[in-house]
C-alpha cells in the first residue's frame, strides 16, 4: 500500500515559498477581501468601431474557420487603439493584427514588440497632429473555441496593460460564439491588479457597438468568407515576396551590382546572413557609433565611385584648361559609359519593382488583416527597393557631371 501521508509530505518539501503562501489563512483572507468585484467595473462602458471588429475577426478567421480541422485552430494576437471617453468609457477605434500563435497560446518575437514601439510612436505623432486623445488602450486576441476567459498567461499579460493604464482592456474573440445575436466578443479585466496574476476578472457586459448588431454580423460574415477564400493566395503572395523577391531577387542584385552598404558578416553563413538582411528595416542608417569598418560599401559602387572621380579629375583639368569642345565631347561619352554600367542592374531593379506591385495589387484588399511580420515583409521590401532606387538616381545625377559648364 502506497503511504501517501510520507508523499504528501515529500510533495510538500518540494514546493517553493510562492506555493506554501497560497495556503496561509492570513493571505488567503486577504484575497478573498480584495477579490470582491468593484462596482464601478459594472460602470466601465465600452464603445467597438465597425474598424476594430472587422479587423479583429478578418484576421482571427484566417487561421480558425469550419474549413480547418479545430484541433489545427490557432490563436491571434494584436493591440487596441481608440482613447478614455467621460473618464467610464473605453472607444476601441481600431484593432491591430500583431502575431499568430499555436492552439493555444502566442509569443512575442523581436519584431512584434519593436513594431508595437511603432505603432505606439505613430499614434503619438497622429494624435498630436490631428488633437485627439487615442492611445494603446489594451490588446485583443482569440480563443477559438474555448470562450471568454482569462489564462494566467492571458492575466499576466493584461498586467502589463492595466498596471500603468487602469481603464486597459483585455478583448477575446470567438468565431464560434458568434450568431445572429452576438458577435463572439467578450471584454475583460483583472478586478485587482495590485496582486498580480492571483487576481480574478470581470467580464464587462456594457458593450456598445457603432452598427446594429445584426448589421456587424452580416458585414463581418461578408469580410470573413472573403478573407477565408483568399488566405491561402495572401500567404502565398506574402512568402513569394519573402523567398523570391527578397531572399534571391534583391539578395542576388547587391552581390552582383551592390549599390547598398551592408554591415560586414564576417563569416557568417549565407543563411544567416540574408536573414539579418532580412530583418534590418533600413539598409544603411549612420550613426556616431557606427565605425566605418562595420560596414563594407559593395565593389560594384566602389568600381563606379572611382570612375567617376577619375572622370570628374579629367573633366576638372579641361574645365581649368579652357578646352570647352573637348570638355563637351568627354562629358558626353563619360555620361553614356557611365549610363551603360547601370543599364542591366536599373532593369533588374524595374522587373523586382514590377514583380512587388503586382504582389502587392493581389493583397492590397486585405492589408487591413496582415499580422507584423507579414506588414514588415512588405516594408522592409520597399525600403530596400528605395535605397537602391535613390543611389541609382544619385550616380546617374553625378553622371551628368553638370558642375563642368561646357
Amino acid at each position: 500500500m502506497v503511504n501517501y501521508s510520507n508523499n504528501r509530505k515529500s510533495e510538500q518539501n518540494k514546493e517553493g515559498t510562492y506555493e506554501r503562501s497560497l495556503r496561509s489563512p492570513e493571505l488567503m483572507k486577504f484575497l478573498k477581501k480584495k477579490d470582491k468585484t468593484d462596482d464601478k467595473e459594472q460602470d466601465r462602458f465600452i464603445k467597438v468601431k465597425w474598424k476594430a471588429y472587422r479587423r479583429i475577426v478578418g484576421y482571427a478567421i484566417r487561421y480558425a474557420n469550419k474549413d480547418i480541422s479545430s484541433s489545427k485552430w490557432r490563436e491571434v494576437y494584436g493591440i487596441l487603439v481608440g482613447s478614455i471617453e467621460d473618464k467610464n468609457i473605453v472607444l476601441v477605434k481600431d484593432a491591430i493584427p500583431m502575431i499568430v500563435g499555436d492552439r493555444a497560446g502566442v509569443k512575442y518575437e523581436n519584431k512584434q514588440y519593436v513594431d508595437m514601439a511603432q505603432i505606439d510612436a505613430s499614434i503619438f505623432e497622429r494624435s498630436i497632429h490631428d488633437n485627439k486623445n487615442d492611445f494603446i488602450i489594451g490588446w485583443w486576441h482569440t480563443h477559438p473555441g474555448f470562450g471568454f476567459f482569462l489564462s494566467p498567461i492571458d492575466c499576466l499579460t493584461q498586467l502589463g496593460y492595466q498596471i500603468p493604464n487602469p481603464k486597459a482592456i483585455g478583448l477575446i474573440f470567438d468565431h464560434t460564439k458568434m450568431d445572429s445575436k452576438s458577435l463572439g466578443i467578450g471584454v475583460l479585466t483583472l478586478k485587482n491588479p495590485e496582486i498580480g496574476v492571483r487576481s480574478s476578472y470581470h467580464i464587462i457586459e456594457n458593450i456598445e457597438y457603432e452598427l446594429e448588431q445584426s448589421k456587424m454580423v452580416k458585414k463581418a460574415r461578408k469580410i470573413m468568407d472573403r478573407v477565408k477564400k483568399n488566405n491561402e493566395d495572401i500567404i502565398e503572395n506574402i512568402n513569394y515576396i519573402q523567398e523570391t523577391l527578397i531572399n534571391k531577387g534583391y539578395y542576388k542584385l547587391q552581390e552582383e551590382f551592390g549599390l547598398i552598404p551592408e554591415r560586414n558578416q564576417n563569416e557568417v553563413p549565407i543563411d544567416e546572413q540574408i536573414q539579418r538582411i532580412n530583418e534590418e528595416n533600413v539598409e544603411f542608417i549612420w550613426d556616431m557609433t557606427d565605425s566605418e569598418a562595420d560596414y563594407t560599401i559593395p565593389k560594384f559602387r566602389q568600381d563606379l565611385e572611382e570612375e567617376l572621380k577619375d572622370y570628374h579629375e579629367e573633366l576638372k583639368k579641361l574645365q581649368e584648361d579652357e578646352e570647352k569642345g573637348k570638355l563637351k565631347q568627354k562629358k558626353k561619352k563619360y555620361n553614356k559609359k557611365i549610363i551603360s554600367k547601370l543599364e542591366k542592374p536599373t532593369q533588374w531593379y524595374l522587373k523586382l519593382l514590377s514583380d512587388f506591385n503586382d504582389k502587392l495589387e493581389k493583397i492590397s484588399d486585405f492589408f487591413d488583416y496582415l499580422d507584423t511580420n507579414e506588414r514588415k515583409t512588405i516594408e522592409s521590401f520597399e525600403k530596400k527597393l528605395s535605397n537602391y532606387h535613390d543611389v541609382l538616381e544619385e550616380i546617374l545625377h553625378w553622371a551628368e557631371f553638370s558642375v563642368f559648364e561646357s
